[in-house]
Order: structure tokens, then sequence, then C-alpha cells
């Protein structure tokens, strides 16, 4: 079965809320498409990044998964340069180039808290974009982060058959 962060989102029984707090994440994947709302610029554009945050629970360690949109035009740009800042792609003061090419797999580390939606879904929202000389002491997946390599070599690894007999 091939992994579809859309399902996810919509299984309420797959969706882990964080605890209110600061957290690493790496960015898994990103879309780019235009927004649909009635308050933005027609053919607005919107970058879309999904987001996996490694945290410990009941002593395994677990990806909350969490999806955060940019929207391209003037009057919103400063979130787009605050993440870009945050994952290191842009100084913090000045200006660079966003390549956009380069967005997964990229890491840094944010303040997330669980907001619901008008529709009464609760999901994690993240609040601040830290920059890397502003980013505070991460406590909340501290010890998930540093074995979260690890836990995603095993994944992947479990599902290969074992030709060498081992």
């Amino acid at each position: 079965m091939e992994f579809n962060l859309n399902n996810l989102m919509l299984d309420d029984n797959a969706i882990e809320i964080l605890p209110d707090g600061d957290y690493h994440f790496t960015v898994e994947s990103h879309e780019v498409g235009y927004a649909s709302s009635d308050k933005l610029p027609p053919n607005t554009q919107q970058i879309t990044v999904h987001l996996s945050v490694p945290f410990e629970k009941d002593g395994e360690i677990r990806f909350a998964k969490i999806r955060s949109r940019f929207n391209v035009w003037q009057k919103a740009l400063f979130a787009l340069r605050n993440f870009a800042q945050c994952i290191g792609m842009m100084p913090e003061r000045g200006r660079a180039a966003f390549d956009i090419s380069k967005l997964d797999g990229s890491t840094g580390v944010c303040a997330v808290d669980s907001q619901e939606s008008s529709k009464g879904n609760v999901f994690n929202n993240v609040v601040t974009w830290y920059a890397p000389s502003k980013a505070p002491v991460v406590t909340a997946n501290d010890e998930a982060w540093k074995k979260r390599d690890q836990v995603m070599l095993t994944e992947v690894t479990d599902d290969l058959p074992d030709v060498f007999g081992v």
C-alpha cells in the first residue's frame, strides 16, 4: 500500500496530536499549487510542506505529521521567509534565492500547538519557525530526534525480504 499523506490526514485514528512545545522536524515532501480563497488575489501560488516530527510515546518512537501552507504573495511572504530561515535556506538578514528543490529532507526547529478546525477536527499547528541562531533547547522530542534514523532504518529494512538467510 502506498503512503499517502492526504489519506493519513483524513484518518482521525492516525493523527498524533503533540503536546504544545518546541520540536525538531524534517521536511518529508512539498507540493506547489494554487490557493483557493476569496481573500487572496486570483492565481496566488501556494507551497505546502509536509513535516515529520519524531516523538516518543509508550516507549516507541513515532512520527507526527504536520502540514503547513505558505501563500506566495507580497503580504504573506514573511511566513515563507521565516520558514526558509528556520531550515537554513536563507540568512537571518539580507536576501537570498529560495531553491524549492532543496526543501525535502531539510530540518529545523519549530513551536507546535494543537488547534481545532471549524469542523471540530484537532490538528497540530506550527506557531513559530525558529531561525537556527534563535532556536531554543528542544526537550519535547530531543531523545526521539536522536533515535529517528535508527527507527526509520528499521522500518525500511523490516519490509525487505531476507535474501541472505540471516
